[in-house]
Order: C-alpha cells, then sequence, then structure tokens
C-alpha cells in the first residue's frame, strides 16, 4: 500500500512538471500574442535578425557557380528560430549548407547560375524568415562572364545524388532490420537479464531526450512531433516508475504498457519518415527526404550527425525495450 502511494504521488508530479513545461513552452515560444490591425491579424516575432555575407560581390561563369559564406545574427528580441532564404533573377539558383537554425548561425551558399544567363551584372537578396525575420535583406552582387550562345548544356549531378539517397534508403533499411531483430530475437531466449531491459530503457529515454532538447528542426518545423516526444517520454517514465513500484497485476499492466509504447513510437517514426512528415509543417516532401532526415548522418542538407545517432539508438533500443519487458522477467 505504501508503494502504491509513493508512486502514484511522484506519478502525479511528473505530470504536473511536465504539463506545466509544456504550456510554457507553447505560449512563450510558438504562440506569440497578436495584435489587430486594421481588421487583419499581425504576429508579433520573437526577434529580428540581419544577415551578413562574406562578400558583397561575386564573379560566376555563365553555367558554372559560385559560394559566399553567410553568418544570421540576432539584432533585437528573443532568439528562437529563423530561415534563410535567397531571392534570385530568372536563370540562378541557391542552394544553403544551413537554411535554418536559432541565430546566431553560419554556413554557404553557392549560387548556380544557367548556362542561358547573358553576361551582366545582377543582384540576389538574402532575407531571413520565421520567429526572428530580417530586419533588412543583404544583397549580393553577381557579375555574370563567359556567355555564349553556343554554349554546351551543363552536365547533371543526378548520378551522385541518387546515389547518396540509395544509399540513406539501405541504411534506413538495414537499421529497421536491426530494430526488428533487437524486438523479437531476445523473445526466444528463456534466460533473460532485466539489467537489458533497464539498460535499454535508460538508452532510449536519453537519446529521446537528446532530439527533444538539441534537434532544432524537429522543434521549430515540426512541433506536433516535438510535442508527441515529450508525452512519449513521460509515459515511458511513467510506466517504468509503475513497473518497479507496483506488485501482481498492475506491475504486469504497467510493464505490458511500457513494452507496447516503445514498440509503437519506434513504427511511428519509421512510417511517419517514409509517408514524408505528414504531421510537419514540412509536409508532403517524399519518403527520400523523411530518410535523409532519419539516416543521413550529416551527409546531406536537413541531416544531422547527433540527430541521426539518437534516431537510430531510440530505435532499437525501443525493440529491446519491447522484448525485455513484454514478457514476465520470472519466467
Amino acid at each position: 500500500m505504501a508503494a502504491s502511494k509513493i508512486f502514484f504521488l511522484l506519478t502525479l508530479m511528473l505530470i504536473i512538471l511536465l504539463g506545466i513545461s509544456a504550456v510554457n513552452v507553447a505560449g512563450t515560444a510558438h504562440f506569440p500574442l497578436k495584435k489587430v490591425t486594421n481588421a487583419n491579424l499581425v504576429t508579433n516575432s520573437d526577434g529580428t535578425s540581419t544577415i551578413n555575407l562574406g562578400a558583397s560581390s561575386l564573379s560566376i561563369t555563365s553555367g558554372s557557380s559560385g559560394k559566399v559564406s553567410y553568418t544570421v545574427k540576432l539584432s533585437s528580441g528573443t532568439t528562437w528560430g529563423t530561415s534563410i532564404s535567397a531571392s534570385e533573377p530568372s536563370g540562378f539558383s541557391t542552394a544553403f549548407s544551413d537554411s535554418s537554425g536559432d541565430p546566431t548561425f553560419s554556413g554557404t551558399a553557392t549560387i548556380s547560375v544557367a548556362n542561358t544567363v547573358k553576361n551582366g551584372t545582377y543582384t540576389i537578396s538574402f532575407s531571413a524568415s520565421g520567429d526572428d525575420p530580417s530586419s533588412s535583406s543583404a544583397e549580393l552582387t553577381v557579375h555574370v562572364t563567359g556567355y555564349s550562345s553556343s554554349t554546351p548544356p551543363s552536365k547533371t549531378t543526378t548520378t551522385t545524388s541518387t546515389s547518396k539517397l540509395t544509399d540513406q534508403v539501405y541504411v534506413g533499411s538495414g537499421i529497421f532490420v536491426l530494430f526488428l531483430l533487437a524486438a523479437f530475437i531476445p523473445l526466444a531466449i528463456r534466460k533473460r537479464s532485466q539489467m537489458l531491459g533497464y539498460s535499454s530503457f535508460g538508452i532510449a529515454v536519453a537519446s529521446a531526450i537528446y532530439l527533444a532538447a538539441a534537434d532544432n528542426v524537429l522543434r521549430s518545423s515540426g512541433y506536433t512531433h516535438w510535442i508527441i516526444l515529450l508525452v512519449f517520454i513521460a509515459l515511458d517514465i511513467i510506466a517504468l516508475m509503475g513497473t518497479l513500484a507496483l506488485k501482481g497485476p498492475s506491475q504486469k499492466s504497467f510493464r505490458i504498457f511500457l513494452a507496447i509504447g516503445s514498440f509503437i513510437m519506434s513504427l511511428a517514426m519509421i512510417a511517419d519518415a517514409a509517408l514524408g512528415l505528414p504531421l510537419s509543417s514540412v509536409q508532403d516532401i517524399g519518403s527520400t527526404s523523411g530518410f535523409t532526415y532519419l539516416f543521413g548522418f550529416g551527409s546531406a542538407s536537413g541531416a544531422t550527425l547527433g540527430v541521426s545517432i539518437a534516431f537510430v539508438l531510440l530505435l532499437i533500443f525501443n525493440g529491446l525495450v519491447f522484448s525485455s519487458f513484454l514478457r514476465d522477467p520470472k519466467k
């Protein structure tokens, strides 16, 4: 009876603390106050940013590309998040090595000029949008040279990008197989150590906490995912507390809840990536981008080494949590 009371009090305290944290984050970060002007709702941003370019001008041959570094800094207000974009003339395209984040962040912009662009001077404007939009745009002057009406079509690099994409799909599929092995092979082993379950739980929850705290893309572009991850962490901890504190049928219920919840969470992560992250604000981007985000390991835009490692650990060790807690450890 005393253990039940302690478990109930600890669970109630955990729910209250997580609820207060979620409300504070949601209220201050993603739902800022609004004011009405001319009957139109205008959202007050958290701050404003400035964009500094590493050079004021570039000289690029028609049909080739050039690079310029950039830094996005907070000029006023509170840091939350912003995305950098470019407004180019026809025939120009800009790719960013790091297109979003919490100011201050830096990267390299690659400006590609089509072979149809004639010699001349052109202007590209860089600006930031999001919670910390630009206070003013930054402009880059591009001098195009070497244009010829007989310039041969530029070669594409689809083979390289397709190869990288295929590698990511292979890596993701292999990790999914490891998750299934971790989830089902231990079930066939009669002698199982409880320490395997507790250690797997610790690694899985630590990975989830890392993602919730360090994954800026998840927090800014996939806020629904972020909330779901916080709820998963809270329920996982509550389920483990119930497993440790209670006895008999109640303990069994919490143990099975922990096992099934971990398995479903991993399947949901894989399905969400394969379907193109439908719960995020970056929707309908295709399964390849979802696999790049999860399993790119920093090799492509939108992928980071830390996030990919955390997702992999969460997937595989959730499988071990499932297999460790599903059966009665005494049998």
